[in-house]
């Protein structure tokens, strides 16, 4: 289901049309051009800080938060048709333009205050999705017990956000699972905090956003049985006067779902969306999934995979079916065939290859291989496609997104200390951009006798909070009863070689409500 070069053509073709559309529709009801976000999220990290950001270069400096932190212009090293900031945030010079350049911000020491062996729920704000480990601590439990629902799912269902759904099909792409969480009842905000499932599978993704008989010109879709389900799930509500509290409330819960579905049935795509045409195999079909045979060890595979799932993201952002997509990494993109995580994430503070597993290379060379890989052929290819979709006021659509790429853990495995957030687009102008800023304490260090130098920041509550306000979301909507950013307040880093309050001291959870310094515009 690959998009061909004409078929790209000729979505980017219609693309100037649909943005002053929506600019004309955003007049005429008072509201703000739309905005768009993107979420990609990578598993382990542990990538050395040499590898990952720019070297220091004559920094602006300012104290804030109780500590200095630092500013430098993005510089693009062009060499040898390769175009670069950092040996990870590299790739084709052909693609990744100073213009892109331009549009990008790398940003380094936003830090989880705590540990937590595994998680997938921290990129979105719900570090409670964690695996419970780090017990000589506690801290996977504390948070387990804290929930939180995703920035994705608040924007969602957030009128701000959507003030018009008539065209909006999925108000979320959720590519991958144990990354997305919403309420049982999000239409009311309420009930047990539930992962949203997902799913990486293109031809599944094109049939929910393009299903048959729903563009103009089209056949007319058969009525919905969904209509027939529904009425009978009210008729028994309605007459179940026997009926426990908790089992109307579990009725309840899922004729909003139905009723969600029923107005996504409902969505017809207008004349001037160019819909792509679909494929007769899917990305899985073409090149595998995880554990399928050589898909683990095929990073070619796991690229051109990936590259599917953008096409669909660009083509739903184009036509106006969605405004938000979340996307899981399912692989390393790498060719390695041992056990990444044990002998390469684990170990990617080694300088040489271990001889216990005859790896070919240093476990940092291949962990951050697999991360240049992934940067190039998935966010850089995603930004690099928007950018080449005009919006109709001199702009592209990539300047209306923010597209995020966040990793598991920071420079060492584990520990959450400096996790990168790498960004591409303004948010319409919210954010500054072509900047690395650099917000660690540099004057506390986790562990001197470690090869790779840890250092606390500021807080990634104080980001996720930015990202809500940059995206129209009020704090009404998500605001904290105890700090000002987002995601459950806890703190425990006594365990290193400074204590959790000389990390975190009242002032910088203070500060968690600000924008954060240099990014807004």
């Amino acid at each position: 289901m690959a998009l061909s070069r004409r078929m790209l053509l000729q979505a980017l073709a219609a693309a100037p049309v649909i943005p002053s559309l929506w600019s004309a529709r955003a007049q005429a009801q008072g509201m703000t051009t739309p905005k768009f976000y993107v979420h990609l999220c990578t598993s382990h990290g542990a990538i050395w800080n040499q590898n990952m950001y720019p070297a220091a270069a004559s920094p602006t400096t300012q104290s804030y938060g109780g500590h200095t932190i630092r500013r430098q212009p993005l510089a693009l090293n062009v060499q040898g048709g390769r175009a670069g900031v950092s040996p990870v945030l590299t790739g084709s010079s052909g693609v990744f333009t100073s213009q892109l350049a331009s549009k990008m911000n790398v940003i380094q020491g936003l830090d989880w205050p705590l540990y937590v062996g595994h998680h997938s729920g921290g990129h979105l704000g719900n570090m409670a999705r964690n695996d419970g480990s780090g017990e000589a601590m506690g801290d996977g439990a504390v948070m387990g017990a804290h929930p939180r629902v995703t920035i994705d799912q608040l924007m969602a269902w957030s009128p701000e956000f959507y003030p018009d759904l008539s065209s909006v099909r999925e108000r979320v792409l959720t590519m991958g699972s144990r990354i997305s969480y919403t309420w049982a009842n999000p239409s009311t905000r309420s009930g047990a905090i539930q992962e949203v499932a997902g799913t990486r599978d293109s031809l599944s993704w094109y049939d929910r956003i393009f299903p048959p008989g729903t563009m103009v010109g089209g056949p007319a879709p058969r009525p919905p049985a969904v209509n027939r389900v529904r009425d009978d799930y009210q008729r028994l509500k309605d007459s179940a006067r026997r009926m426990s509290g908790e089992d109307k409330q579990r009725i309840e819960q899922h004729l909003q779902r139905l009723d969600e579905l029923k107005r996504r049935l409902n969505v017809t795509v207008g004349a001037q969306c160019t819909q792509p045409a679909r494929g007769t195999r899917s990305n899985h079909d073409l090149y595998g999934r995880p554990y399928v045979g050589d898909y683990d060890v095929n990073p070619t595979k796991q690229s051109a995979s990936s590259k599917m799932l953008n096409d669909l993201i660009v083509s739903s952002f184009t036509c106006g079916l969605s405004r938000i997509a979340v996307l899981h990494a399912d692989s390393t993109f790498t060719d390695f065939a041992g056990d990444y995580h044990q002998s390469v994430a684990h170990r990617a503070e080694q300088l040489a290859p271990a001889m216990d597993n005859q790896m070919p290379s240093a476990p940092q060379t291949i962990l951050s291989g697999g991360n240049q890989r992934f940067f190039e052929d998935v966010m850089l290819d995603l930004a690099a496609k928007l950018d080449a979709t005009p919006d109709g006021q001199g702009g592209t659509l990539l300047d209306h997104t923010l597209i995020v790429w966040t990793q598991e853990s920071g420079n060492v495995t584990h520990n959450t200390f400096s996790v990168p957030v790498i960004t591409f687009g303004g948010a319409s102008g919210y954010f500054a951009t072509g900047q690395y800023v650099d917000y660690r304490n540099t004057a506390l260090i986790y562990d001197r006798n470690r090869t790779e130098v840890e250092n606390p920041g500021l807080l990634m509550h104080q980001w996720l909070g930015m990202t809500l306000k940059s995206m129209g979301v009020p704090e009404a909507q998500w605001a904290e009863s105890d700090h000002g950013g987002y995601g459950y307040r806890y703190a425990n880093v006594n365990w290193g070689n400074f204590t959790t309050q000389q990390a975190y001291p009242a002032p910088k959870w203070a500060l968690a409500g600000s924008d954060l310094p240099w990014l807004k515009r």
